[in-house]
């Protein structure tokens, strides 16, 4: 399909807070999520283009340009994605423009694909990613600027990370002759839910020649008595196992329901749950007054949070991935407490089940 010519639309820059990671789990070691294992299928034919970029930006190294696939099949648009020194744009074209409301593109990104929202089947959950533009009808063309020091679990230059673009366009098939609204995903991966199609890219962040080190950042979790890990060598304390995978290191608290406060230990980058690897970030508040279950992170001075997980349920946790726990907060700015509420009932008498994630940058 033939693609239209568009107007550049210079956005301000949208600052997300993203979270950091422990490198040990999920940036330099066998344990970090994998495309050959997470994300599997066929993409459909598309021409890889055409390329854009934000005005007044000199990218460095090699930029990645994927297409924009409205509803499963169309190629609707493009997207291109690069990065200078300071920050990563991501530039989001659409051919026949957006559809009318608001929020019309919407971004996640960062280097584990685990922290994406998803629902329970797997299927990204848009409304929640932390990064969103509302077009206008005049404009096909739009750029998330983000900072790369803020990127999720990346540290310095030629880590990678995924991005998951979401956009509510208009399209055709049978080029222009009839154009309707739908939704669109850009990239060149396919996300492996089942029935339910959506697209993911990966890029590798370029090194420009100025400072590679984006400073230094974590994942963390609160030390609860429970691990998720089958494997004795992630399990140096004998805790009882939710036996979820084989050594992705974590903890769940198990408590009953009754009223009362009690303090857990916020563990940043302790791998195979061992807490001599990582460092003591912070403390985890939980107060209980009848089915009110309030959890409050405290960090310690000098650690920050860009983003949290909170899984907070009657039952066991089945997955061992954020993104999938229920409740997810991003701050716009670095943030030393977060709290959120929940409203908690022990219907099978074992308590009540918490797992409290966080990436901390310090």
């Amino acid at each position: 399909m033939k693609k239209q010519l568009f107007i550049f639309a210079i956005m301000l820059p949208l600052i997300a807070i993203f979270i950091s990671g422990c490198s040990e789990q999920l940036i330099n070691s066998s344990e970090s999520n994998s495309l050959t294992t997470d994300f599997i299928g066929s993409l459909p034919t598309g021409d890889n283009g055409p390329a854009n970029y934000l005005q007044g930006v000199t990218y460095c190294g090699t930029p990645k340009i994927v297409d924009l696939f409205a509803g499963q099949t169309t190629d609707a648009g493009s997207v291109t994605v690069y990065n200078d020194d300071i920050n990563i744009y991501i530039t989001v074209y659409s051919s026949f423009g957006y559809q009318d409301g608001t929020e019309q593109i919407k971004l996640w990104i960062g280097a584990d694909s685990s922290l994406i929202p998803k629902n329970n089947a797997g299927v990204p959950v848009n409304g929640q990613f932390p990064h969103k533009i509302t077009t206008t009808q005049s404009v096909n063309v739009y750029t998330f600027s983000i900072p790369l020091a803020n990127l999720s679990l990346v540290t310095s230059c030629g880590n990678s990370v995924f991005l998951v673009i979401h956009a509510d366009v208009l399209a055709s098939n049978d080029g222009g002759v009839t154009i309707t609204p739908e939704t669109a995903y850009g990239g060149d991966i396919v996300g492996n839910t089942g029935n339910r199609w959506w697209y993911l890219t990966n890029y590798t962040i370029q090194c420009c020649g100025g400072t590679s080190n984006f400073g230094k950042k974590e994942t963390a979790f609160a030390k609860g008595g429970w691990v998720w890990t089958t494997d004795v060598k992630s399990n140096p304390e004998k805790l009882p196992s939710l036996r979820l995978t084989k050594n992705r290191w974590g903890w769940a608290i198990n408590l009953p329901l009754v009223n009362g406060t009690t303090n857990y230990d916020i563990y940043a980058g302790a791998g195979l749950n061992d807490i001599k690897k990582g460092v003591k970030a912070g403390s985890l508040n939980i107060s209980i007054n009848g089915s009110n279950v309030t959890v409050t992170y405290n960090m310690l001075n000098g650690f920050k949070m860009s983003e949290a997980h909170i899984y907070a349920n009657d039952f066991k946790p089945t997955t061992i991935a954020p993104g999938q726990f229920g409740h997810t907060m991003y701050f716009n700015s670095l943030a030393s407490t977060a709290t959120a509420t929940f409203n908690l009932f022990d219907t099978n008498n074992d308590g009540i089940w918490i797992i409290a994630h966080s990436v901390v940058n310090y």
